[in-house]
């Protein structure tokens, strides 16, 4: 699971000594539905940590929650709230260029949870709130954003079939002398649509096909057919993808979606619908006209991507 994490007033504190900790109850005696989330984590779940308007750090549990009494270096902080409390070890990866959730409220604010949201629609903390489950399209924009290594990209499934033939890939180019370091730069650029690979698909889409979004900031340059098993010409071919939003191109990426050549939309299992309803997306849903050179493409991202081609709703 993905949690997020307002903590100002205790963040020095909680990222230098591993944890978070909070009260069990408020300070009436009534339950809290931020405190009750800190028993629900496990170990393994991925927290955001939220504090002076930013996303500072992401963090993995490490132990289970326990009980435990206010922390000793909190200090005056928290006077008010109950020695009694929950704590639960986080292993803190600080970001080297924290982001302001402001900044990217566009690509936030339609996922954020109807019901205890850590923040505002306008950016700014709830301040009754100081942990709440996000959705794994939610954490996706976030793990984006924060352009943090590899290694914590695992935390939230990166395939690492893929990660280990795109990774010898890389390798072929680096040892490629029939081609320029120009244009081999271009090709590494591509394998994370950057580049002139994005350049040529938004001459093609300008929008994400599935829920409409139209500000490439946060937009996604996805392949159709895998970099990895792409030539060259078709890693840099824009008809090889979409933009899409973060959270569609992680369906479609691992085979979770896919699209006729007339535009339907193809989902691997039934469980994906409710998926996408849950982003407000409605099924089922025609993407729009493809040319020729897409549909080619999306005819191997249906044979060896797709992870069902029986499946019919």
């Amino acid at each position: 699971m993905y949690w997020w994490v307002n903590h100002k007033q205790t963040h020095s504190e909680e990222i230098g000594g591993g944890y978070i900790w909070s009260p069990k109850k408020n300070t009436n005696g009534a339950k809290n539905n931020s405190y009750d989330n800190m028993a629900k984590t496990s170990v393994g779940d991925t927290v955001f940590s939220f504090a002076y308007a930013e996303i500072k750090a992401i963090g993995e549990v490490v132990e289970s929650c326990c009980s435990a009494p206010k922390p000793d270096e909190f200090g005056n902080k928290g006077d008010y709230w109950n020695d009694e409390g929950w704590l639960v070890k986080v292993k803190w990866t600080m970001l080297e260029k924290p982001f302001r959730a402001k900044d990217h409220i566009v690509a936030i604010a339609p996922l954020l949870p109807g019901k205890y949201s850590p923040i505002q629609i306008n950016g700014n903390g709830n301040q009754s709130c100081y942990l709440a489950s996000i959705s794994t399209a939610l954490a996706l924009v976030l793990f984006d954003l924060s352009g943090i290594g590899i290694e914590t990209k695992a935390v939230i499934g990166i395939d690492e079939d893929i990660e280990k033939r795109e990774l010898a890939e890389l390798k072929l180019l680096e040892q490629d002398t029939t081609i320029d370091q120009a244009e081999k730069e271009q090709l590494v650029k591509s394998r994370r649509g950057q580049g002139k690979y994005r350049r040529n698909l938004e001459l093609i889409e300008s929008c994400c096909r599935v829920t409409g979004l139209s500000d490439k900031r946060f937009l996604v340059a996805s392949h159709s057919k895998p970099w990895c098993d792409s030539t060259k010409f078709e890693k840099l071919d824009g008809n090889n993808g979409f933009l899409l939003s973060p959270h569609i191109d992680r369906l479609f990426d691992r085979g979770w979606i896919s699209f006729k050549d007339d535009g339907e939309l193809l989902i691997a299992e039934h469980p994906v619908i409710d998926v996408l309803k849950s982003w407000g997306v409605s099924f089922p849903i025609n993407i729009g006209l493809l040319n020729d050179k897409q549909k080619t493409y999306l005819n191997y991202h249906r044979d060896f991507v797709f992870k069902s081609i029986s499946f019919n709703c």
